[in-house]
């Protein structure tokens, strides 16, 4: 007697790696762009802290 293969609904589905490789890849570009406003928004507001800085000096 042939040994019969577990049929299709309970067989583990395979993941595959370029398609998992891929949205990895993605998922870490939407994170790179993420912090690259963060740093961006970050800098500005030094940026506006150093004006603000430079003017309540001349005040006094």
């Amino acid at each position: 007697m042939k040994p019969a293969k577990p049929s299709p609904k309970r067989r583990p589905s395979r993941a595959d790696p370029v398609k998992e490789a891929e949205e990895k890849l993605a998922a870490a570009e939407k994170k790179i762009k993420k912090l690259e406003r963060e740093l961006a928004n970050r800098n500005d507001e030094i940026d506006l802290l150093k004006k603000a800085e430079r003017f309540f000096q001349r005040i006094k």
